[in-house]
């Protein structure tokens, strides 16, 4: 009989092999790009094994992921954080998974979230370069933009997450906090 500590190290290694051998190839090529082959060969596993423990390159992103969540997001759930503690944790998070995140967050650069919140960026850059004379490529204003673009995106999924439940003139006046906002500061 097979020892079940020893079977689940050996199923952890093989996670552990394969995460960051996509990784890895994550810092040259695009996840597009990327083929189960070459996680294998990188990871020194042999296809078969691959396909016992995932279905492709996807569900190993997946389980990746909720891996790296799950040591690194911890704090968030369990621990009360400030919004800037917040703020702090998950750019520190991100600063040390560069790759993946920007990967992640780059891949979607056809998504309609993406297009939005692109398209509202210069409209809005337009706007207060017109209507306020301000220098909208100073990273203080990009900043303010983008947080405001993701806010303001943040509340429509969450209004869609939550069967729209109250009607759109509602969100907008309960938003009003974000009307005060000075970008020329």
């Amino acid at each position: 009989m097979v020892n079940k500590t020893t079977d689940d190290l050996r199923v952890r290694r093989t996670h552990k092999l394969l995460y960051h051998a996509l990784f890895d190839l994550m810092e040259k090529y695009s996840f597009e790009q990327i083929t189960v082959k070459q996680i294998c060969d990188l990871a020194m596993v042999h296809r078969t094994t691959f396909y016992t423990h995932f279905q492709d390159k996807f569900d190993l992103l997946s389980h990746a992921v909720m891996q790296i969540a799950e040591e690194e997001f911890r704090n968030f759930a369990e621990v009360s954080l400030s919004p800037s503690d917040n703020f702090r944790e998950l750019f520190s998070i991100a600063a040390k998974h560069k790759t993946l995140f920007s990967q992640l967050l780059f891949e979607e650069r056809d998504s309609l979230r993406n297009l939005l919140r692109r398209d509202m960026g210069k409209g809005m850059k337009k706007y207060l370069a017109e209507q306020h004379a301000i220098e909208v490529n100073s990273i203080e204003i990009q900043i303010k933009i983008e947080a405001y673009i993701g806010a303001v995106l943040g509340v429509l999924n969450w209004w869609f997450e939550n069967n729209m439940s109250i009607d759109e003139k509602e969100i907008y006046t309960k938003m009003n906090i974000f009307t005060g906002w000075n970008f020329a500061e």
